[in-house]
């Protein structure tokens, strides 16, 4: 059996996402997944990002594209944070 990711809260999300890019961390706390899990999404938005052009190795995606990607949406965290 593995081990419980935690669920983040809207104020640890918050602190996640007001950085530009997300690494592969960023993406399993944030999605409360493993690293398995977070590579092939990692891999994913790499390809959806790129397209046709030369990846970077660097192992760093938007993190717009992430937040994008697990349907969450900063305006509405910042509101029922503050409200």
């Amino acid at each position: 059996m593995g081990k419980r990711r935690k669920v983040l809260t809207k104020n640890e999300i918050l602190d996640i996402a007001q950085y530009q890019w997300a690494n592969i961390r960023d993406i399993m706390d944030i999605g409360a997944i493993g690293k398995n899990n977070a590579r092939i999404i990692l891999n994913e938005i790499m390809d959806t990002y790129y397209g046709n052009r030369e990846k970077i190795k660097n192992g760093l995606v938007p993190m717009s594209m992430v937040l994008e990607y697990f349907d969450i949406s900063i305006d509405s965290l910042q509101v029922t944070t503050n409200g």
